[in-house]
């Protein structure tokens, strides 16, 4: 009976001591250091439009990279959050598409809308380009005044995360290839 008893209590006290050694290792475990800016959702690009059943695309674009939109919703720098369809899937009384990036890499960004399924024109729809942070890049209403129309909110050019002055402009870049 003593060598049960003696056993039970080695076997508890050892199981003390190795959750004792988890949990102060768990303690002095330097916290991974993340530079700032390589967090996801550095910039934030959206569209809001209003309700119906229009269909209104944000597509937007790194450098030369493919741009990211519907058909293709990630890239090395772009991700679309939300693919909106209008009214045809929800309720909601906002139609709205977002997408962010992962990082800020120097180089030219591109932000354009299209009108995937407008049966109604004109629509009106409303851009906003901020900094995580809260800087507000660009802000803007962009109307879009037949289906299937493509045009560029605003282009800009990043260098060490800063948008560039004088680079801001709404030259055409198009994105979105076919019908």
């Amino acid at each position: 009976m003593t060598s049960i008893l003696t056993r039970d209590l080695l076997m508890n006290f050892l199981m003390g001591l190795v959750a004792l050694v988890i949990l102060v290792l768990a303690a002095i475990a330097p916290a991974a250091k993340e530079d700032p800016a390589q967090l996801p959702g550095n910039l934030v690009a959206s569209i809001v439009w209003p309700s119906g059943s229009t269909d209104v695309d944000l597509w937007v674009q790194y450098g030369d990279d493919l741009a990211v939109g519907y058909s293709h919703r990630s890239d090395r720098v772009w991700s679309l959050l939300r693919d909106d369809l209008g009214t045809a899937n929800d309720d909601t009384p906002l139609n709205m598409e977002s997408a962010f990036t992962r990082g800020l890499p120097d180089g030219e960004y591109a932000i354009n809308v299209r009108c995937f399924g407008c049966a109604k024109v004109p629509v009106p729809v409303s851009v906003e380009v901020r900094l995580a942070e809260g800087g507000v890049i660009w802000k803007g209403t962009v109307d879009l005044l037949k289906d299937k129309q493509e045009r560029t909110a605003i282009r800009f050019r990043m260098a060490g995360g800063q948008v560039v002055q004088g680079s801001a402009s709404q030259i055409f870049k198009q994105m979105k290839r076919g019908g």
